[in-house]
């Protein structure tokens, strides 16, 4: 069936592509949490603190937030409410899922592209953050790589969906 040598070319490679970016993201939340604690430490003890916390911090959260974004989807980790669907056959079920994952799909395949074109004009502008003075285009391609990934990892999700529905 070519719906799953399609399926299992997309989990060969978003699979281990989300794990990674996954590790990622958590090395990110180590390192705000670290950074915040040193801020914190030295502020109260030496009265001295770390320039630009509050910018790394929110370059950290960018790559928190969507580099573990494709990973929880892999994982079905994101809120689904199930109080309705529940009720409904498995195919039925399927059906819709299959709605949904393509709707999102092409929303986040939009947002990605968006990403790309903004990051562009960023980047040709040199645009900076204000203390440190990094660029800031890299961290708008960070929203670009984990909206891709999701992006794949939901066009996974609409063929496992469609196999579903069409299995006899």
């Amino acid at each position: 069936m070519k719906i799953g040598k399609l399926q299992q070319g997309l989990k060969s490679w978003v699979y281990p592509i989300s794990r990674v970016m996954n590790r990622v993201a958590s090395v990110a939340l180590f390192a705000m949490m670290f950074l915040t604690i040193a801020d914190v430490f030295l502020r109260k003890v030496f009265s001295w603190s770390i320039l630009g916390t509050v910018e790394v911090s929110e370059f950290l959260m960018l790559i928190l937030v969507f580099f573990a974004l494709a990973q929880t989807e892999v994982l079905n980790g994101h809120v689904k409410v199930d109080l309705v669907m529940g009720r409904f056959s498995e195919r039925t079920q399927a059906a819709v899922d299959m709605i949904t994952q393509i709707i999102c799909f092409l929303m986040f395949g939009l947002f990605t592209w968006s990403a790309l074109v903004y990051s562009g004009k960023m980047r040709e502008a040199a645009e900076v953050s204000q203390d440190l003075w990094l660029p800031m285009y890299p961290f708008v391609y960070v929203v670009v790589v984990g909206c891709a990934i999701l992006s794949f990892s939901l066009l996974l999700k609409f063929f496992m969906a469609l196999a579903k529905v069409i299995k006899p």
